[in-house]
């Protein structure tokens, strides 16, 4: 190796200053053919050596290079490996994998797919510019493209279980090593894979512990032994959980066999309290609500039909329409329906993101026993979809005796534009950079009539309905509230009596209450007859 300089020219006149050099010595002028005889030979003992790491100019150049990234792009590509850490950049600002980035290419290249590749990309890019200069359609490229990527994850998800082998490789077991975990209690819980017992530990020791300390509590972890495999646990006091019916079995998911674990107040954590699997926390089963969660999947969350514990719903893991908050921004969250013990709402799936979280909420009436929402045609609201986004419409169950009369026992319709939802049972949509709430006078539901032969008292914004049993009863007095509608009741019932501009009536809400003068007079129905209103 060495450099042949062909001809001097300027370096006979700067000899003495300027030379060309590789460092590598100088050959001397020889054409292919030529016989050399070496001088002297010698043997030198030395490794090979990875590729010296890239600064992000040089990786901005070969991404140029590799036609992969845009101007508007390549930054947000460079930061998106950065965020997911699969590189880092060291003291002098060159890129350095990290265990995980070596583990996602080791796996994908096991799978035979070279992912980490710029080729699949470069050739999509490429496509998409021959749409942009009027050679190609939309259309003739989307098909190849997408059949292209189904393959790609079809085969990924085939056989990821390559990919973990890969992570394994590069990474020692969560709470294998006491360095990395100190065992807080030994036989805390049982294990559903080998059904042998769980220690809990705490992970920390050294510096990793002080960091923690200084940022919030360390994480705990249970850890098998037999199974030399450790689960991490949410923030909170951990407690084993028993079965209520019987005080000496411990109480197993019926979906992975781990005995379930109940989180309490401690350690940062400062609510209520619930209940978690730790196999489903970490690995979300996807039959049960785990597709609408990405990790930390508690038992709330959970379709399961027969676990007590269980407090998802039927159809949480379906997109209902694309967030409109998101769209603001450029995001990518989509609405999906979920139930909490206040009740049914409807929520982004970025609101439980680690970042900026998306605080679009829609609160469902407090009326409806059981919500649901299905994929299918059948469930798409017409109106409000498009080519752009799909709108589903939600099936609302509603509770005995919560709704008029007249109601059906259930409707179907979509939150966006069913004015029976909006108007009636008070869904209010949130609007950007404004607080929502719930309103908890909003219910139908308010003041019920608990007699059944007497309508209740109507007041400026607690209202109440009577049952229809035939028997003997009176209407309520009207307070300072105008609506119409109608009431339903037994038999000789009287006339409410009415206020200046009011109307006596029997519903819990100003929406079906019966047309009355301007003195509120009107006529009874029975036990729970509805009254005159006031104008409209």
């Amino acid at each position: 190796k060495g450099l042949m300089i062909l001809e001097r020219n300027w370096l006979e006149i700067y000899a003495p200053w300027e030379r060309w050099s590789t460092g590598q010595g100088e050959l001397p002028r020889l054409q292919i053919g030529s016989r050399v005889m070496p001088s002297s030979l010698s043997m030198k003992e030395g490794r090979t050596q990875a590729p010296p790491p890239i600064s992000e100019v040089e990786l901005i150049s070969l991404m140029d290079r590799s036609g992969i990234g845009t101007d508007a792009t390549i930054a947000q590509h460079i930061a998106t490996i950065q965020e997911r850490e699969y590189a880092e950049k060291d003291n002098g600002q060159k890129f350095l994998p990290t265990k995980l980035g070596i583990a996602l290419v080791e796996g994908y290249n096991s799978m035979g797919y070279q992912l980490n590749k710029p080729d699949l990309r470069r050739e999509m890019e490429a496509e998409c510019n021959q749409v942009a200069a009027g050679r190609k359609s939309k259309d003739e490229i989307m098909g190849p493209i997408l059949a292209k990527m189904r393959e790609c994850f079809q085969r990924a998800s085939a056989e990821a279980h390559k990919l973990d082998a890969a992570v394994a490789r590069n990474f020692s077991r969560l709470g294998a090593t006491d360095n990395a975990a100190v065992t807080l209690q030994q036989n805390f819980s049982i294990c559903g894979d080998c059904n042998g017992l769980l220690d809990l530990k705490q992970r920390g020791g050294g510096q990793q512990q002080q960091r923690n300390q200084n940022a919030r509590a360390p994480t705990k972890i249970l850890y098998c032994t037999t199974c030399a495999a450790g689960l991490e646990l949410p923030r909170g006091a951990p407690s084993p959980m028993v079965d209520p019916q019987n005080r000496d079995h411990p109480f197993r998911c019926p979906i992975c066999q781990f005995q379930v674990v109940r989180i309490g107040p401690g350690d940062g954590y400062t609510g209520n309290g619930y209940q978690t699997c730790p196999k489903c926390y970490a690995d979300a089963p996807p039959d049960f609500g785990g597709a609408a969660t990405s990790g930390n999947f508690r038992c709330f969350n959970c379709t399961h039909p027969t676990c007590s514990l269980s407090g998802g719903t039927a159809g949480g893991d379906v997109d209902v329409y694309p967030c409109p908050f998101c769209a603001e921004v450029s995001g990518d969250g989509k609405v999906r329906l979920r139930k909490t013990p206040r009740g049914y709402l409807l929520a982004c799936s970025n609101s439980s993101s680690m970042g900026a979280r998306c605080q679009y909420t829609v609160w469902l009436p407090k009326e409806a026993k059981e919500v649901s929402v299905k994929e299918g045609e059948h469930t798409v609201c017409r109106r409000c979809s498009d080519g752009a986004r799909t709108v589903r419409r939600l099936k609302f169950e509603w509770k005995q005796g919560s709704v008029p009369p007249h109601f059906d026992r259930h409707h179907i319709g979509c939150v966006l534009c069913d004015e029976m939802l909006r108007q009636d049972m008070n869904v209010r949509l949130p609007q950007m950079n404004q607080v929502a709430s719930r309103n908890r006078n909003a219910s139908a539901s308010a003041n019920r009539s608990t007699a059944q032969t007497r309508g209740g008292r109507g007041g400026n914004t607690s209202m109440s309905w009577s049952s229809s049993q035939p028997r003997e009863g009176r209407s309520g007095r009207g307070g300072s509230v105008r609506g119409r509608g109608r009431g339903r009741g037994g038999r000789a019932g009287r006339s409410g009596r009415g206020g200046r501009d009011s109307g006596s009536f029997s519903g819990s809400n100003d929406w079906w209450n019966s047309s009355g003068g301007p003195d509120g007079g009107g006529r009874g129905g029975g036990g729970g007859g509805g009254g005159g209103g006031g104008p409209p």
